[in-house]
């Protein structure tokens, strides 16, 4: 059986936040991932003496510090997805499309209001969609991924890399 995709308009994103709780927490950085390669990643301006404690150990030192406001990041956003609403795929889309969400609050998104659960797509092709972050040796071994060879998993850039690859291998996976 063949399968194939809905639309080749999407966008591999992913985002780190100051919390998960979803009133309080907010956007320290985002990045976006074209199909083609092309790549965006932004930091964006936080009080980070409000970051959970987790967060403070393990994402802030891996932040450069050159943040922006969040209306400029909005705005960069905008101009890199261009025109067209793609759907965002990212990899735990219930918190990284709230945050992106609330990062552009009121003001019109460049995307689709649909995001694309990745978590969802391993788990319907037979992966446990827990271990994409956990180097696990029978998604490796099945579509060629290694996590492991990433530079640093819970760095926004990062995962969203890790995303497009194991997207289209996946992909080919799945369509054999």
């Amino acid at each position: 059986m063949s399968h194939t995709v809905f639309s080749e308009n999407i966008i591999f994103f992913d985002a780190e936040f100051t919390s998960l709780h979803p009133k309080n927490g907010e956007i320290l950085s985002v990045a976006f991932v074209k199909p083609s390669g092309e790549e965006l990643y932004l930091e964006i301006t936080r009080d980070r003496a409000l970051s959970d404690e987790w967060v403070t150990a393990n994402i802030l030192p891996m932040l450069d510090g050159n943040g922006i406001s969040p209306k400029e990041a909005c705005d960069k956003i905008r101009e890199f997805i261009g025109k067209g609403e793609p759907y965002l795929v990212s990899y735990v889309s219930h918190f990284d499309t709230v945050f992106v969400h609330k990062l552009f609050g009121d003001s019109e998104r460049p995307f689709s209001r649909y995001p694309i659960d990745f978590a969802s797509m391993l788990f319907t092709a037979g992966f446990n969609p827990s271990n994409l972050l956990e180097n696990d040796r029978l998604l490796s071994e099945a579509i060629g991924v290694e996590p492991s060879t990433h530079r640093r998993m819970h760095h926004a850039l990062n995962d969203a890399q890790l995303l497009h690859e194991t997207y289209g291998k996946l992909l080919r996976y799945i369509q054999k």
